[in-house]
């Protein structure tokens, strides 16, 4: 019953996401252990956050893409969000060192973050103005596998953004793996 109202929960939240203002990010980061803050207002264009796994194929297909984008995309904040509970941390410690992203990636304690926010897969990507309000939620790509994507959903919002336009798309679907929550 707990999963059938959670899954109630985040579908509603879903409706309403483009609703949803954020005041503040933060988490430990799961590579350096220290405490990470981004807060809203901001003064970057626009907050980039992604939910990823350790060992979700689709996720792991996915971060070339976003180490590429954050590097194009200096202007804008990026955050990735480990919200999966059945992954180990070090495992997830070891993955994220690996991984060697440029920004930040945060462990998001009882999956507050995504709840919030109501993702449900990895990669999931949100994409947040300077006052924490969401403008685009959804896929980084419209691929289960990242390269082989025909839509790069993250880049065509961030180069709206950067151009100064209306992001073209609000939402994709997100396609990868079901982030694990604490009570499933």
């Amino acid at each position: 019953m707990k999963n059938v109202s959670l899954l109630i929960y985040i579908f509603l939240l879903s409706l309403n996401a483009q609703a949803l203002s954020l005041s503040s990010i933060q988490g430990t980061d799961v590579v350096t252990e220290k405490e990470q803050q981004l807060h809203f207002p901001s003064e970057k264009a626009a907050t980039v956050v992604v939910f990823l796994s350790a060992k979700c194929p689709c996720s792991a297909s996915h971060e070339d893409i976003l180490r590429t984008l954050s590097a194009e995309f200096k202007e804008f904040s990026f955050v990735g969000v480990h919200s999966n509970s059945d992954e180990a941390s070090d495992l997830t410690k070891k993955h994220f060192s690996e991984s060697s992203f440029a920004f930040p990636v945060v462990q998001d304690q009882k999956n507050a973050l995504a709840n919030t926010l109501g993702a449900l897969k990895t990669p999931h990507v949100f994409v947040l103005n300077k006052n924490g309000e969401i403008l685009y939620q959804g896929g980084v790509t419209d691929s289960h596998v990242g390269p082989s994507a025909k839509k790069n959903f993250l880049k065509d919002v961030l180069e709206d953004l950067r151009a100064g336009k209306t992001p073209r798309h609000k939402e994709g679907r997100a396609l990868g793996c079901y982030i694990q929550r604490e009570d499933d």
